[in-house]
């Protein structure tokens, strides 16, 4: 029961923080499941697959609830989502299947690549906060095209929902105002993690597991967190549009950092 009380928690408060930031569910959901997986006695050599796809799928549920919030607001930005969507979702599909679904990626993998993702991205942020220039959005296909890359190998590789390399990328790099770049983000993040979500439930776990009737998505992780997260995501969202883009990237900045000390502790505690 605790455990699934924590599951619960999870969702609300990573609900919230996705809803406040746009980058997804992920960051919580990648210290909370692993924990929820060993409890119920899943293998260590699969908790990482686990780990990714119940963590995509509550990120998928936090990312729609989050677009309804968006249309409602007429915030979404259809011709930028779209493209990088589409690039973001071609990378991700491919690269979970034809890698992390294999036998071949150990945890110290996802771990360290984690860590070495979300240093840079804690640099670059701090590094605009501290010399705070206003310049010209300078948008172009193929710097959203990268875009859609990165957050699909991202997405993909580490289960985050790709919102944490999309927002940086668009707000540091094609100089987006961080709330347009949260908009295509939750856009992005619902076509991605849509798709994996597909693929993981197609997929057999290597380890017979006889409560994992949906492929990689387990009911007991998978439906507390995805209620958790509907309840919390659109109030976070409400709360976004009352607060300034640098007090959103103060908070985005802290949200990361928390995930990346985690990381860090996992892989050399």
């Amino acid at each position: 029961m605790t455990t699934y009380l924590l599951l619960s928690l999870a969702g609300l408060v990573g609900g919230f923080i996705a809803g406040l930031t746009g980058i997804g569910t992920g960051f919580l959901m990648v210290v909370v499941i692993p924990i929820a997986l060993n409890y119920l006695g899943i293998p260590g050599e699969e908790i990482v697959r686990f780990t990714i796809a119940n963590t995509v799928f509550a990120t998928m549920c936090s990312a729609f609830v989050n677009n309804i919030s968006m249309w409602r607001t007429r915030q979404l930005h259809i011709k930028e989502t779209a493209l990088v969507s589409l690039v973001a979702v071609i990378f991700a599909g491919v690269i979970l299947q034809f890698f992390v679904l294999k036998e071949s990626y150990p945890t110290n993998i996802y771990n360290t690549v984690l860590i070495i993702f979300l240093s840079y991205i804690i640099y670059r942020t701090i590094n605009k906060l501290r010399h705070a220039i206003h310049y010209e959005e300078d948008r172009s296909r193929i710097k959203l095209t990268l875009t859609g890359m990165s957050a699909g190998m991202v997405s993909a590789l580490t289960g985050l929902g790709g919102g944490s390399i999309i927002i940086p990328m668009l707000n540091l790099w094609l100089k987006m105002d961080i709330k347009k770049a949260k908009s295509i983000s939750f856009g992005a993040i619902f076509s991605i993690s849509l798709m994996l979500t597909i693929i993981n439930l197609l997929n057999t776990p290597v380890a017979n597991i006889h409560y994992a009737h949906w492929g990689y998505i387990l009911i007991p992780v998978a439906l507390p967190l995805s209620i958790g997260v509907i309840i919390a995501s659109p109030l976070g969202t409400g709360l976004s549009d009352k607060l300034s883009s640098k007090t959103i990237t103060i908070i985005f900045l802290i949200v990361i950092s928390a995930v990346l000390l985690r990381k860090i502790f996992e892989l050399w505690g």
